[in-house]
């Protein structure tokens, strides 16, 4: 078809002018849905591209991950993938998900576009559309196939077959000229401002190397830390004079003091219980939600914890360390921590405890890779990707006091927050806690240390979560809290749970904990 077809054995120039390698091109297809329309490209594009440089797999003899495998270890920009859509796709991968409850069976078109939407997969996705097919939007995918309804679609219709293949090559001849895009800085700019005169805290040592030494090593060797995410996290870059912790979400005393000015509540302490549930009893129950969702609908940049945990695997796989997985548990409502793991392209299982509907008092699942289902039994639930041994598959990030309304996808939600002092009650009545809580995260978090960030004894949803998963006992393993400025209470109270506390502002022990791992690396 092209004049340049005899030509498709010769190195490529890259844009810097250096050799680079064949183009290689991957077909990827439902055979109950485009199998003509495939089998016609791919005699377009072996043409161009020569028939050992492009896949289809009645064609290519080796499978279809191996070859993308092989793709990969050639270096980024060195692949097309093309995701052949046509009328029936979405409705047979449907179908096939739900058929794996019954008769399990992978989906492999699935897995192939999961690998080639994967960071550092080395390909560049097309989603090239039949006719008048359509590209499912980001609420009927799976979250691990999400990206591809944000990629631009290429079209072939069949009554402009030659022209929209022409068009569809020249994308093609695209990929490795135009430079790989620079990789997300994994430590956003930011420029420390002065400090406030003052004493240092007394109360708690600053963390010192044999402390990073101690957290890192738990991390990286044995993936045995849980980190426990509180509100501090929202707004620690910003309280601690970063210059990019504006437009951050509020804390649990900034959200319980903004509520208290809408509903001139009586003046007393900033507690989000106390304040929500003033509010739940004087004005009513709407009030109360229209007000949480205002207030947290608002995408606030995740903070250096968000971005911290998420980046994690990757600055592992990037240097040869064996890759480790958190399941991380939060009692924030906001959304921050899985925007931080969707922009560093990281995977991750949400589990959500449902505070009102249908399945109240069970945990949603919502897995990187299939359906939404609540878990009826929580006592021998096994479908997290967590082994026997409680190491992790891929990240976990559990949201145990609800999370803020989801209105969209297969299970949406609204109202779904342990916020006043009745639900805090009615949480802790639940018993006993393998009712409540997947055996497989009880079991992960009591068998780990956990890091606590961006609580104080104070916060109510802290002494909750400490309560039900150890009633009220000392900490298996030995744990740490990160506070600013704890005062002897906190201390004693942390004491008392086995837990050592340090103090340091939270976005300096980031940075600090980051620059670590970097320096652990070259060792």
């Amino acid at each position: 078809m092209s004049s340049e077809s005899d030509r498709s054995d010769e190195p490529r120039e890259s844009a810097t002018g250096s050799r680079a390698s064949p183009l290689r091109v991957f077909i990827n297809y439902r055979r109950d849905d485009t199998a003509g329309d495939a089998r016609a490209l791919y005699n377009e594009l072996a043409a161009r591209y020569g028939g050992e440089s492009v896949f289809l797999d009645v064609v290519t003899l080796q499978p279809g991950t191996k070859w993308l495998a092989e793709i990969k270890s050639r270096g980024s920009s060195s692949g097309a993938f093309i995701a052949l859509i046509g009328p029936r796709w979405m409705e047979i991968m449907s179908d096939r998900g739900h058929a794996r409850v019954v008769a399990p069976a992978e989906d492999y078109v699935k897995v192939e576009i999961e690998d080639a939407l994967r960071r550092g997969s080395g390909v560049t996705v097309f989603p090239v559309l039949i006719d008048d097919a359509e590209v499912p939007t980001t609420a009927k995918l799976p979250r691990s196939l999400a990206p591809l309804a944000a990629i631009e679609i290429v079209r072939l219709r069949h009554t402009r077959w030659d022209d929209d293949v022409e068009h569809l090559i020249e994308q093609i001849d695209n990929v490795g000229r135009t430079p790989a895009p620079e990789p997300p800085s994994t430590k956003p700019p930011r420029k420390r401002m002065p400090e406030p005169p003052g004493e240092p805290d007394q109360v708690a040592p600053r963390p010192d190397w044999s402390h990073y030494d101690d957290v890192l090593r738990h991390v990286v060797n044995q993936g045995t830390v849980v980190p426990i995410l509180g509100s501090g996290v929202n707004a620690g870059d910003r309280d601690e004079g970063w210059e990019d912790g504006s437009g951050a979400l509020p804390d649990a005393e900034e959200l319980a003091a903004n509520l208290a000015r809408r509903f001139s509540v009586p003046s007393g302490p900033d507690d989000l219980a106390r304040v929500s549930q003033h509010v739940y009893v004087t004005e009513g129950r709407p009030d109360l939600y229209k007000a949480l969702r205002k207030i947290l609908g608002d995408d606030g940049p995740p903070s250096s914890v968000h971005r911290f945990f998420a980046q994690l695997p990757a600055k592992l796989e990037e240097r040869g360390v064996h890759k480790r997985y958190q399941l991380i548990v939060t009692t924030n409502y906001d959304n921050a921590l899985e925007r931080a793991f969707d922009e560093a392209q990281e995977p991750f299982d949400l589990a959500v405890y449902l505070a009102s509907g249908e399945h109240k008092g069970k945990f949603l699942h919502m897995p990187f890779d299939g359906e939404p289902h609540p878990i009826m039994s929580p006592n021998d639930f096994a479908g997290l990707p967590i082994d026997d041994d409680f190491d992790l598959e891929r990240t976990v990030i559990v949201k145990i006091h609800g999370a803020v309304d989801n209105a969209h996808g297969p299970y949406p939600w609204r109202e779904n927050y342990v916020i006043t002092e009745d639900h805090y009650i009615d949480y802790l009545s639940r018993s006993p806690v393998q009712s409540l809580i997947p055996v497989q995260i009880l079991g992960k978090v009591r068998e780990s240390h956990c890091l606590f960030l961006g609580y104080t004894m104070r916060d109510w949803n802290l002494r909750v979560f400490l309560k039900r998963i150890w009633g009220g006992q000392a900490l298996d393993a030995k744990s740490w809290a990160i506070e600013r400025s704890p005062d002897v209470l906190e201390k004693d109270l942390w004491r008392d749970f086995g837990v050592d506390l340090f103090a340091v502002p939270l976005a300096e022990y980031m940075e600090e904990l980051d620059e670590h791992l970097m320096a652990r690396d070259k060792e």
